[in-house]
């Protein structure tokens, strides 16, 4: 791996150069290997959040994708209007399907 590496020079405080000093003695490295695993973690962490935020968008939109096929009417956009408008269906499909009340008897049976 040494052969791979490219000699850079950079200024840092002195301040930042004891805490990676202090990291490097607990980790049993290299200053050099320190800086290396601590811009790599960096690295790896800032493309981490730009994948979890493209993740974020495409499974918001599948989500909403999903729930919109089970609407009775897909065009309807606003999650709101729609559940309305889908529990007034249900409700009148409820009733709908009620049988009316002279044909209940005492017992709770359909006569």
């Amino acid at each position: 791996m040494a052969s791979k590496l490219k000699p850079i020079t950079i200024k840092m405080p002195a301040e930042m150069v004891e805490q990676i000093k202090v990291i490097a003695g607990k980790r049993g490295e290299t200053l050099s290997e320190t800086v290396r695993y601590l811009i790599n973690r960096g690295l790896e962490e800032r493309i981490y959040e730009q994948n979890t935020e493209l993740l974020q968008r495409v499974v918001r939109r599948e989500v909403e994708a999903a729930l919109r096929s089970y609407v009775i009417f897909p065009s309807l956009d606003n999650t709101e209007k729609t559940l309305r408008v889908v529990d007034r269906v249900f409700d009148r499909r409820v009733s709908l399907s009620r049988a009316p009340r002279a044909a209940v008897g005492k017992a709770g049976r359909r006569q």
